[in-house]
């Protein structure tokens, strides 16, 4: 009998000692994903491609809730362009559709594209503040960092329901073969720690929708979390292939 308990309590010692090892090894697991996730980001991935030509584009959307005595668009423009180093020159331009308002500021720059525009929706008696900044060349690289300062400066007009896009296009001269489109592909997922949602891997309509933990947004489809996008395009007049990678899905 004594015997019996002897070999039950190694048993029980030695299944110990297995899941503590176990135990050891998931922890540094979940530790070394933490990390490696932490060091992932979508410009990080996208600066691996070497298009021939590249840019980045953020777009802001927020809920604006005026004070009860009024406001001035001109001067709610001026302030958002001075949190973002934009210098706004010039009147709005306003445009009407049937039940919105739009008051829009546009700006070409050598290597930006900026448009801010006020929206108001006559009906519901809402304000919203939109933007779009294109970033082009050398300033490109720099677009995830942007796309923080846009953030910041929304937050700062205590603007509600805000949300942004991130998204990084590369230019490819001539039409990219299906094999090259999917290992470009792969290698975006591959850096980003991403796991494929929805795939369409054919050469019309190419599109890759995934989800990774790297990237702090997502949205719902289908009860699935997605927060990246990778789109191929291949423009027959202009004879070239556009790769898309975007956050937490593209504007097309």
């Amino acid at each position: 009998m004594r015997k019996v308990w002897k070999e039950n309590k190694k048993r029980t010692a030695i299944i110990s000692g297995m899941a503590a090892v176990l135990l050891v090894a998931a922890l540094f697991r979940l530790a070394t994903e933490r990390v490696f996730l932490a060091q992932a980001s979508m410009e990080g991935a996208f600066s691996l491609l070497a298009p021939d030509e590249r840019k980045g584009t953020v777009t802001l959307t927020g809920r604006y809730l005026p004070p009860p005595y009024g406001f001035s668009k001109e001067k709610l423009v001026h302030y958002f362009g001075e949190q973002i180093g934009l210098v706004v020159e010039g009147k709005l331009r306003e445009v009407c559709y049937e039940g919105r308002h739009e008051f829009i500021y546009e700006k070409a720059a050598a290597e930006a594209d900026t448009l801010v525009k006020i929206v108001y929706l006559t009906e519901e008696e809402e304000y919203y503040l939109c933007a779009e900044v294109t970033l082009t060349g050398s300033n490109a690289d720099g677009i995830t960092g942007f796309q923080q300062t846009v953030k910041a400066a929304a937050e700062k007009l205590q603007l509600e329901e805000i949300t942004t896009t991130l998204e990084l296009c590369g230019t490819y001269n001539g039409e990219i073969p299906l094999g090259e489109k999917d290992r470009l592909t792969d290698c975006l997922l591959q850096e980003l720690y991403a796991q494929p949602v929805y795939e369409n891997r054919e050469n019309a309509n190419y599109t890759v929708y995934a989800y990774t933990g790297a990237v702090e947004e997502y949205i719902v489809v289908e009860k699935k979390k997605i927060n990246v996008q990778i789109a191929v395009y291949y423009d027959e007049e202009e004879d070239c292939t556009e790769l898309v990678l975007a956050s937490p899905i593209g504007l097309r």
